[in-house]
């Protein structure tokens, strides 16, 4: 029985990881920094994972001396650690990067057989971006390093737009750009599926998406369909979102990046190799009924 730590356990994507490790048959240990998360819910209907893994560990990966153990007898390590939005505590590369950096030395020490990471799909098209850079960076150490490797690269998860149904209920949406850019996001439980099928695959990078191509547009219009309103659609140009972004920047940098990578996404298509079952609106309805 293969053994791996799932770094990330408690975030959308760790969850569903961990859900599938275990249905795999692995023996799971979860890294976590706040143990009373493991007996909650996650965000967007993502599994408690209390039931799900055979070990927690409690550290910090921003701090080495905490995580020290975290890969003892471990043959694979997954990390989908990142910040998704600012902590006011840490540092984008504090998470990003040094997190993940101090999570290998350890893995290394270890003599763990692969270690599998969860970067951005196209990073090339957005290094001006400080988290893309942080998980570029962090990446280039990944694959010099002496471990087998598999970087996982997704257009973004469907947690990112599950706010969608509830703007539209309340009857205000923001439209950044001109909303004609595509992509496909993916449900977390088809995203853990690649992640798992890498442990024992070859490719050293796979991208992906979800199954269906959507522009903003038409992801608002779905979740008005399923919300039954006809909220005020806002919209704000790229030129004033530049602005508001550049401003941000003088009070807050974390929150300045974060925003950079919301208007970056607004300029371009993200379309990976489509993959999954879940659907776009049977995840809306989802929320609808959350909402209700």
């Amino acid at each position: 029985m293969k053994r791996v730590l799932v770094a990330g356990s408690t975030g959308y994507l760790g969850r569903y990881a961990v859900q599938e490790f275990k249905n795999r048959g692995y023996w799971v240990r979860a890294l976590v920094r706040n143990p009373d998360k493991v007996a909650q819910p996650g965000p967007y209907f993502a599994p408690a994972i209390k039931d799900l893994v055979d070990e927690v560990i409690v550290g910090d990966a921003t701090k080495p001396e905490t995580i020290a153990a975290a890969c003892d007898g471990i043959d694979v390590v997954f990390s989908s650690l990142g910040m998704i939005k600012p902590d006011f505590v840490h540092t984008i590369f504090e998470v990003d990067y040094q997190a993940n950096m101090n999570l290998l030395d350890v893995a290394l020490k270890a003599k763990v057989k692969k270690f599998v990471y969860v970067s951005v799909f196209d990073a090339h098209r957005m290094m001006n971006i400080p988290n893309v850079q942080a998980h570029e960076k962090f990446v280039r150490e990944l694959k010099a390093a002496n471990i087998e490797s598999a970087i996982i690269r997704p257009t973004g998860y469907y947690s990112e737009i599950g706010q969608f149904v509830a703007r539209a209920r309340k009857g205000f949406m923001l439209m950044v750009g001109d909303g004609y850019q595509r992509s496909n996001p993916i449900h977390g439980a088809d995203l853990a599926k690649v992640c798992v099928d890498a442990v024992d695959g070859t490719a050293k990078e796979v991208s992906v998406g979800g199954p269906e191509v959507f522009t903003y547009l038409e992801m608002v219009d779905l979740a008005m369909e399923i919300a039954q309103t006809k909220p005020i659609v806002f919209p704000l140009p790229l030129w004033a979102a530049d602005g508001l972004v550049a401003a941000v920047g003088l009070f807050n940098r974390d929150v300045h990046d974060v925003a950079l990578f919301a208007t970056t996404l607004s300029r371009v298509d993200f379309i990976a190799p489509l993959y999954g079952t879940h659907r776009l609106r049977d995840f809306f309805m989802q929320c609808g009924v959350m909402g209700s």
